[in-house]
């Protein structure tokens, strides 16, 4: 199952009706120059030996108004 650029309510609405289980981690910029938006999407996504997905997940990152 491909989740890369999908926000993450709908990847765990999918993965949970899929019955598979899975982490989130979650990254963020260490400076923020622009302001982070709540909705988080997945970035990065991994498949382990035991069948677990790793999911990354970030905040898409708003744009500075001058």
């Amino acid at each position: 199952m491909d989740t890369v650029a999908q926000p993450l309510i709908k990847v765990i609405e999918k993965l949970e009706q899929a019955k598979l289980s899975y982490t989130v981690t979650v990254t963020k910029p260490a400076r923020t120059t622009f302001q982070l938006q709540d909705d988080l999407f997945v970035i990065r996504q991994q498949l382990d030996d035991t069948g677990i997905y790793k999911l990354t997940v970030a905040a898409k990152m708003g744009k500075e108004v001058f």
